[in-house]
């Protein structure tokens, strides 16, 4: 979902040279993703890849996410897939993750979360569920069911902060 095409590629190239590997690319891309897309529901499916939705110019969160992912690994870039909920009401959420090192690099490293389906970085107001390499790793709903009627599949959430007392 995620294999970079050759435009992906001549501009994860382009991005790299305007910005210093790590946190500033990360952020150049975040912000590149958001100019060169518009939201759209409907205007892709599950299986849309991350090639054909920045062709079409146009997706939901989960190509957001996918474009940056492509991104992101063709810099060198470890980065990995986030669904989640955002707080307040509202569907399911993506989001990215670049994973980068502490320090000199010879130990621990730690994860940033990007939203560049609003151009920010994550924060308290995300709320993880999974995560995978893209959504097909960690999909919020999957199976099937088979019944002589027809059904229809509703969810609602609500997410609040609570105070710790």
């Amino acid at each position: 979902m995620t294999a970079a095409d050759d435009r992906i590629l001549r501009a994860a190239d382009e991005l790299a040279e305007s910005a210093e590997w790590g946190l500033p690319l990360a952020d150049h891309i975040n912000d590149w993703v958001y100019q060169s897309m518009t939201y759209r529901h409907g205007s892709t499916g599950v299986r849309t890849t991350a090639a054909e939705a920045l062709a079409l110019g146009a997706g939901v969160c989960q190509d957001y996410a996918h474009v940056m992912l492509s991104l992101c690994r063709a810099s060198g870039i470890p980065s990995r897939y986030v669904s989640g909920h955002l707080v307040g009401q509202g569907g399911t959420h993506a989001w990215v993750e670049v994973v980068l090192p502490i320090g000199d690099g010879t130990g621990d490293a730690i994860a940033h979360a990007f939203d560049p389906t609003h151009a920010s970085r994550g924060g308290l107001g995300y709320v993880t569920v999974a995560v995978g390499a893209d959504y097909s790793d960690v999909a919020p709903t999957s199976g099937s069911y088979l019944s002589g009627a027809r059904g229809r599949l509703t969810a609602s959430k609500k997410v609040s902060l609570i105070g710790l007392e």
